[in-house]
């Protein structure tokens, strides 16, 4: 995928891995949207625009914005996500996260599809990009909503990936390690620097990978295949 003098957008931009992918690509050349509650920019080519993901208004309101302003995106990043840690047998378990996190996660990022597919279309080649999870396939004990949430963004890219095949829009799934990002801040050892994780996705897309294994990630398809079991066990304390 050729990753110069493109129009893309990115959710989750104003921090970690969506900060560090919007600066490197920035510096090819591109014209970068950064979409989160709290967008900045001082750079000319790298546009902030305000998003409340967790409300369906502002996410239309959002895609109109970009159609009014011709800021027609031809790669979607679907970067943006929360998580929470409590066990639903904890006592700090907030009832009212659940919807939120979903929302965030999930939710908006089948909204974002939905509405820009249209100008997706209008450029060729383009692409929607999610970022997940090695989680996506053997979750944790904490976390269960987040770890569902990235299964289904791990299904509903395979799925769009078969609608799309025979357009000009490519579908390519991101499948992350633990990465030291505010989120995961105090949370786990081993983590890989944003910058790295945003390196090794910006290198994966250029050479048109469906599904792009990033760090430690990159042995769940020969663990499954051996012994899922390990698998499973090492993500579950993860």
């Amino acid at each position: 995928m050729k990753l110069e003098k493109r129009t893309i957008l990115i959710t989750g931009g104003s921090s970690g891995i969506g900060r560090c992918l919007a600066e490197e690509l920035v510096q090819a050349g591109n014209r970068i949207i950064i979409a989160s509650r709290s967008a900045q920019s001082n750079r000319p080519e790298m546009i902030a625009l305000t998003c409340d993901l967790t409300e369906q208004t502002s996410v239309t309101e959002l895609v109109a914005r970009l159609k009014k302003e011709d800021l027609n995106p031809d790669i979607l990043i679907n970067n943006a996500a929360i998580q929470c840690t409590p066990k639903f047998i904890e006592g700090n378990f907030d009832f009212h996260s659940i919807e939120k996190e979903i929302t965030v996660n999930f939710t908006a990022v089948a909204w974002l599809t939905s509405l820009l597919l249209p100008l997706l279309m209008r450029h060729k080649p383009s692409a929607i990009v999610n970022i997940s999870s090695g989680l996506a396939l053997y979750p944790k004990s904490s976390s269960a909503i987040y770890c569902a949430t990235k299964a289904a963004l791990h299904s509903f890219s395979q799925s769009l990936r078969y609608q799309l095949e025979e357009t000009v829009v490519s579908v390519h799934e991101v499948i992350l390690p633990l990465v030291d990002t505010p989120m995961t801040e105090g949370r786990g050892s081993g983590k890989i620097s944003a910058k790295a994780a945003a390196g090794a996705i910006i290198d994966g897309l250029k050479r048109d990978k469906e599904e792009i294994y990033v760090g430690k990630a990159k042995w769940l398809p020969l663990l499954s295949r051996i012994s899922p079991a390990i698998a499973q066990n090492i993500l579950k304390k993860h």
